[in-house]
């Protein structure tokens, strides 16, 4: 499974948050020729003849086939989504006004238009629209197109979140944890996230059970952790589908059952999480509530693996390098190993500097050897503590008798 904490790290990213905030509108995107990606004939006459509501959803129509295309129909795409709304913007349309602002900032390439697409959002802003608030926050917080201001982009989010917006409740309960623009309050984040957690947004969720899984900034409690995982792995949310996965094959805060930790555990593996490719890996090298299958495991390590979960890259380098369903590959166990080490794994860090002195590196230096070494040593890790003394020893003795050397050779040449 995992080591606790390793999923403390993840974070609620710009991307995932702005698809969370969808669910606060409803998508009246008409359908169209899915082939020419092109809305219903009748619905570009409209725009055509001028009608807001029709250019506006001519707009939306191309935005959303754009996603779905590959260049150069994605251009084409991206160009008539920006041409229906902008007209429709112009006309006082609010909602085209939060669209085309958000598509301006973040579209790729020739489209984007960091200004423009500030002043679409400021304009839409000065009329209640929450999206625009949002995402003006969004850009406050990272600086884009100016220097990060923390405390203007709580102001954003505030006027967002009083409009309604869950995203922003969730952001505001994000920037109190952290001291973003505001003083860190833990209760002041708590609330904010519960709010919005009541309003069904997975990723307060999903921080609430973290915060209270984790233990550290309140008491740990099982159950609440529990209560809120559920709660988003229920929504599709796929971290925490995992973590709920993982707390069932523990019997962590749930009576333990490795049926339900399959269960919870494929669902986010099917969503491509990582956490939830490597659960079933363990479970699956295990034999809980599954068949042992030392195939289905490699299967899923690897899965994991080239999702950067360094648990899984460690633990590919000891199958290759022990030949446990494989062939012995000690290159290819090196190479895992070097994947988690550089991710900061301790017991990856203390492999890596293990191979130099069992002789099975080929290309690692005592120099690295000494640093991986020291680097899970500086984590606490026993094993590389003992070997990093001894082979610091075995490093001071060598240069002792070189130096001895060094003094003996003149006096060996006088002597002759």
């Amino acid at each position: 499974m995992r080591v606790r904490g390793s999923w403390v790290r993840r974070v609620v990213g710009f991307a995932s948050v702005i698809l969370l905030a969808g669910c606060n509108q409803i998508d009246a995107t008409p359908r169209g020729d899915g082939l020419k990606g092109d809305p219903a004939p009748e619905l570009l006459e409209r725009a055509e003849g001028g009608e807001v509501s029709a250019q506006l959803l001519a707009g939306r129509f191309y935005k959303k086939a754009a996603g779905d295309a590959e260049e150069p129909e994605r251009a084409r795409r991206e160009a008539e989504a920006l041409r229906w709304l902008t007209l429709a913007a112009e006309e006082g349309n609010a909602q085209a006004q939060t669209d085309l602002g958000v598509m301006l900032v973040s579209a790729e390439g020739l489209n984007r238009n960091l200004a423009e697409g500030r002043r679409w959002l400021t304009r839409a802003g000065e009329t209640g629209q929450a999206p625009a608030f949002f995402m003006l926050g969004e850009l406050s917080k990272t600086g884009e197109g100016s220097a990060p201001n923390p405390m203007m982009a709580v102001t954003f989010w505030t006027h967002a979140a009083d409009l309604g917006h869950t995203g922003a409740l969730h952001r505001l309960g994000e920037a109190h944890e952290q001291g973003l623009g505001v003083d860190p309050d833990l209760e002041t984040a708590l609330r904010f996230y519960r709010s919005a957690s009541s309003k069904g947004y997975a990723a307060s969720q999903y921080r609430l059970a973290v915060i209270f899984d984790e233990g550290v900034m309140v008491g740990r409690d099982a159950l609440e952790a529990v209560k809120y995982y559920r709660m988003a792995a229920e929504q599709g949310y796929a971290p925490a589908q995992a973590q709920l996965g993982f707390l069932y094959a523990r019997g962590d805060g749930v009576v333990q059952r490795y049926d339900e930790a399959q269960r919870w555990s494929r669902m986010a593996a099917e969503q491509g999480d990582a956490d939830g490719c490597n659960n079933l890996a363990v479970l699956y090298l295990k034999g809980l509530g599954v068949s042992q299958s030392f195939d289905d495991a490699l299967r899923w390590y690897r899965l994991a693996a080239q999702r950067r979960h360094p648990g899984a890259q460690n633990m590919l380098g000891t199958i290759y390098l022990t030949g446990q369903g494989v062939e012995v590959d000690v290159k290819e166990a090196e190479h895992w190993w070097r994947m988690a080490a550089e991710q900061g794994y301790a017991s990856a860090q203390y492999n890596v500097g293990g191979m130099y002195s069992r002789k099975l590196s080929k290309t690692l230096t005592r120099d690295e050897a000494l640093d991986w070494l020291g680097r899970a040593a500086e984590q606490g890790h026993r094993s590389a503590m003992k070997e990093l003394a001894e082979l610091q020893t075995s490093v001071a003795e060598e240069s002792a008798a070189a130096a001895e050397q060094a003094v003996a050779a003149p006096l060996e040449r006088t002597m002759l």
